[in-house]
């Protein structure tokens, strides 16, 4: 008989199944490159399918290795979530022309931010399932880094946006729409971030624990949050133009000027 956390892995495969479908039809046919974001939101929605399935395995066989494996895809799928958002700016800057040289320099290194933390973070959740005080101490401190990795990142693309916002008048009804989309997303992020930082910083609190913990904290901030930035990010996927419509036809700011000219 499954617990509170194994039917709750239940409801995230049923979720994250069409997640998945609509993640590879946008990344595969609706959108052509840049198409960061929706590969990105596949690998997540992939991610959070294996999080379950081990779970619900943990649950019925435990075992270190299924409760270490559980832990680290619960944790770090954070992190490509995150990461799309910095797809869907590449979006807007391969739009726009006017946007400051400096915007991309960010990108690049926030990009370099989320993989060292997510090396972090793997390398930490795996010495937390070690025998060894030490190792586990070590872990600890690997975790932590991870996620101040992630603030960082999180910092540089809340700046991008900041600096586009101000610029708006100067974007793409398209971008405008991204914008929109990642204003809406932004505060279920946060909170997700917040939940996570929690589970860290507070580790000795079972509140705050992905797979041995009470379910409501960790249904209600961490996949409730994640599920609905994903629906945003889908639902932008649909709403933008796709690859088909652009070709030909000029993109037009907000101001009504052309940003970019017939094909």
């Amino acid at each position: 008989m499954l617990n509170n956390h194994g039917k709750t892995s239940i409801a995230v495969i049923v979720f994250y199944i069409p997640a998945t479908i609509l993640s590879a039809y946008l990344a595969c046919y609706r959108h052509k490159r840049p198409r960061l974001s929706w590969n990105i939101l596949l690998f997540f929605s992939t991610i959070r399918l294996a999080s379950a399935i081990l779970v619900i395995l943990y649950e019925r066989t435990p075992s270190t290795g299924l409760m270490v494996a559980s832990i680290i895809l619960l944790n770090t799928g954070v992190f490509p979530l995150v990461a799309a958002t910095m797809g869907f700016l590449r979006i807007i800057l391969s739009h726009e022309q006017k946007v400051h040289v400096r915007i991309g320099q960010s990108l690049l290194f926030s990009r370099i931010l989320f993989f060292v933390g997510l090396g972090l973070q793997i390398a930490g959740g795996c010495l937390e399932g070690s025998d060894s005080v030490s190792n586990v101490e070590t872990g600890l401190r690997l975790v932590k880094a991870g996620y101040s990795c992630v603030v960082v990142f999180v910092a540089c693309l809340l700046a991008v946006q900041g600096y586009l916002w101000v610029h708006r008048e100067e974007v793409s009804r398209m971008s405008l729409s991204i914008l929109q989309a990642l204003a809406a997303a932004l505060p279920f992020i946060i909170v997700r971030i917040t939940y996570l930082f929690l589970s860290v910083v507070d580790a000795s609190d079972l509140r705050w624990n992905d797979l041995v913990g009470p379910v409501a904290p960790f249904l209600v901030m961490g996949l409730l949050m994640e599920c609905i930035v994903v629906c945003v990010y889908l639902a932008t996927g649909f709403v933008i133009p796709d690859w088909k419509s652009l070709r030909g036809r000029r993109v037009v700011s907000s101001s009504g000027v052309p940003l970019v000219e017939e094909c």
